[in-house]
């Protein structure tokens, strides 16, 4: 179990509702955790479909195991307060405290990192290329600067690790954030994601890069990023 950091927890509670305000990534403060308790609710809430270890054998959900705690914990509170907006996600999670989102999040990150996958030989040194150093005629900046040149992420930061991550769940993601970057019209909320930014209306960093990738970016980022580690 990690101590809470209570003064800091505290800013996070609100007087109604479920009680936590939206966090950017860099303020995330986890709460005490139980594992034991975490693996109780994975074991009816979320191993269908990110596995009971975390290794998600469906493409187009994200691994979990070894991931970043205060990323895992953010995504979370986000989803609980529809700050990230998917209907199964939501589903799953009422009925949940703010406690049982930190226990199922130290869980989780207590577990084996999931194992690479396969990447495309045939589009990888094009993609290591936009990965490790961006693309400057088009402004788009280098994905390693954030997420590490290896895919580790970047715990402190809460920046997800996605080295090995499913390649169909990536590619969803950047397009979500695109949508949303592109401030696409038309679109349905769980198509869209914004929670990225630090503040409601604002665009993140993630909404602001992808909004620059092309699908090739995405599809070639995405299978070298599945084989990164």
């Amino acid at each position: 179990m990690k101590p809470a950091n209570k003064a800091t927890f505290a800013k996070l509670v609100l007087a109604a509702g479920f009680g936590i305000a939206s966090m950017t990534a860099s303020a995330v403060t986890v709460p005490s955790y139980d594992i034991e308790a975490g693996k109780k609710i994975v074991d009816a809430n979320c191993a269908a479909c990110h596995g009971a270890n975390g290794v998600s054998v469906a493409p187009a959900q994200p691994n979990l195991g070894g991931q970043n705690i205060k990323y895992l914990y953010k995504q979370l509170v986000d989803f609980k307060t529809k700050a990230r907006r998917n209907g199964v996600m939501e589903a799953q999670l009422v009925g949940l405290t703010q406690q049982d989102l930190a226990d199922v999040a130290g869980y989780y990150a207590a577990q084996t990192p999931w194992t690479p996958g396969y990447g495309n030989k045939a589009t990888y040194a094009a993609a290591q290329k936009l990965y490790l150093g961006g693309d400057k005629s088009r402004g788009i900046i280098p994905c390693a600067g954030c997420h590490d040149p290896k895919g580790a992420g970047n715990e402190w930061a809460a920046f997800p690790r996605l080295g090995g991550q499913h390649a169909t769940y990536l590619a969803a993601q950047l397009k979500m954030f695109r949508a949303a970057g592109r401030e696409d019209e038309g679109v349905m909320a769980e198509q869209v994601r914004t929670n990225d930014s630090a503040k409601k209306g604002e665009k993140g960093m993630m909404q602001m890069v992808a909004a620059k990738l092309s699908d090739k970016d995405i599809k070639i980022l995405s299978e070298f990023l599945s084989a990164v580690h």
